[in-house]
């Protein structure tokens, strides 16, 4: 029966890996996602008529149309600032979808690395053994300098894809004097600049062997004499 908590709490510790994994390479599908649909959509913002042109005939072999009257139509008449604020609300959704992601990744690393010290105190394991430190000791002591800065670098990708679209798109929209589109399309990219920067303080944060604990605050509500 002795051996029954420690079981537990194994078996816990696994399950909970195994949810993490999953969860990080979601994530990782995720970044890609919104690299991509952002570099697209930077492409197509851009003066390069045969990225518009490609577009629309990818559209039309995707919906079967053959009549290349209306192929030379929809080249002059395709709904491009519509499908770009689509693009858009795809890059918000993309871009919350990460920072959530992200952050229950790093929060279950940093869970797993705090179970594995309390199975080591139960298994009562002598200081220099590397059972149970996965998560915590044995990776973080052998965790190299490009590791660390590795969180910097997604950041980095990110800006350098989502910001120059939400700045095209939003100048487009008013060069365009299509303010109600302007003004929604502004919304959202302020939206999607917040969960941005969500994502990258909990990415900063977040990356450590372990958090430190709160402070706890004496009671003010003891009465005297108590």
């Amino acid at each position: 029966m002795a051996d029954q908590p420690i079981q537990m709490m194994t078996d816990h510790y696994q399950k909970t890996f195994e949810i993490t994994y999953e969860q990080w390479k979601e994530r990782n599908r995720l970044f890609i996602f919104l690299v991509i649909v952002s570099g697209i959509g930077l492409l197509l913002l851009l003066p390069v008529p045969e990225m518009n042109k490609l577009l629309v005939d990818a559209i039309a072999k995707l919906l079967g149309i053959t009549d290349q009257g209306r192929i030379t139509q929809l080249y002059t008449d395709f709904p491009l600032d519509v499908l770009l604020s689509l693009f858009l609300v795809v890059i918000f959704y993309l871009m919350q979808k990460l920072y959530s992601t992200n952050l229950s990744v790093l929060r279950n690393y940093l869970y797993l690395g705090a179970v594995e010290r309390e199975i080591r105190q139960h298994l009562k394991l002598a200081g220099q053994s590397v059972a149970f430190t996965r998560e915590g000791n044995f990776y973080w002591g052998r965790r190299t300098w490009m590791q660390n800065f590795s969180k910097w670098y997604y950041i980095v990708i990110i800006l350098i894809v989502l910001l120059p679209f939400l700045y095209f798109k939003l100048l487009n929209d008013f060069a365009a004097k299509n303010v109600i589109m302007g003004i929604l399309d502004g919304v959202v990219s302020i939206l999607t600049l917040l969960y941005l920067w969500e994502y990258s303080f909990s990415a900063v944060r977040l990356d450590v062997a372990e958090l430190p604990q709160p402070e706890t605050k004496p009671d003010q509500g003891k009465k005297k004499g108590k």
